[in-house]
């Protein structure tokens, strides 16, 4: 697929690498890895819920997201998001574009008309999933075969941050889903070695991990010093 040249200028993926990293939302943990949700042992974390408390980045988020819209040409009825924080991003994002939001519930409702989704009928509506950040990528896939049982034409997901693992990017494949970050998260790895957050070894271990999640941590014995909750 080709794409336009970039509407997001390098200076401006530069301030926005450098805003997730003051605001937290990508912690590095290198001398102090957690175990996921999913099992994987990582030496970084990332929680874009934090950038709700920080107006001025999640603006420029936002701002970027639907940059990244025009850019790649995606066309949609819907903005949806993931319950919870992908629900957020998705209300902004599609208020910010004058189109109707939705959210997809984890689980479904225990009452009513015991759906997943809130906010809509989406039957034959082409549906932009809206993620805050994508790892093992099992959420959002799940979040798509609700979507995809209601009706709803789902083939694009937009995630602020993508660790892009290898694997996970042939389950979207295979789903015939194609996938679309705000920011590469290789450059908020090399931001955060700029700002001597992270040295030059740190930086090639977080590098690795990327590009081999599941096998890291025995290559390297590393042991999680803490469980995500």
């Amino acid at each position: 697929m080709s794409y336009k040249p970039s509407y997001t200028s390098k200076i401006a993926e530069d301030i926005m690498a450098e805003r997730l990293i003051r605001a937290q939302a990508v912690e590095f943990l290198s001398d102090a890895p957690m175990r996921l949700k999913s099992g994987l042992i990582s030496p970084v974390y990332v929680d874009n819920r934090k950038l709700f408390f920080h107006p001025e980045a999640w603006n420029d988020i936002i701002e970027t997201m639907a940059s990244r819209v025009e850019e790649y040409d995606l066309k949609f009825d819907v903005v949806a998001g993931v319950e919870a924080a992908g629900s957020m991003h998705a209300a902004a994002l599609a208020y910010r574009l004058g189109l109707p939001a939705i959210m997809v519930r984890q689980k479904a409702k225990t009452y009513g008309n015991r759906s997943r989704i809130e906010g809509g009928d989406v039957k034959g509506l082409n549906i932009l999933l809206l993620e805050d950040h994508i790892s093992t990528g099992l959420s959002c896939l799940d979040a798509i075969r609700a979507l995809r049982e209601e009706g709803a034409e789902v083939t694009q997901v937009m995630s602020i941050t993508n660790y892009a693992i290898p694997e996970t990017m042939r389950l979207f494949a295979e789903q015939g889903i194609a996938t679309y970050d705000v920011i590469a998260f290789d450059l908020v790895v090399k931001k955060a070695h700029e700002m001597g957050i992270i040295d030059e070894n740190q930086t090639k271990l977080v590098m690795e991990w990327l590009n081999t999640p599941w096998t890291w941590a025995a290559m390297h014995g590393v042991v999680a010093t803490a469980r995500e909750n």
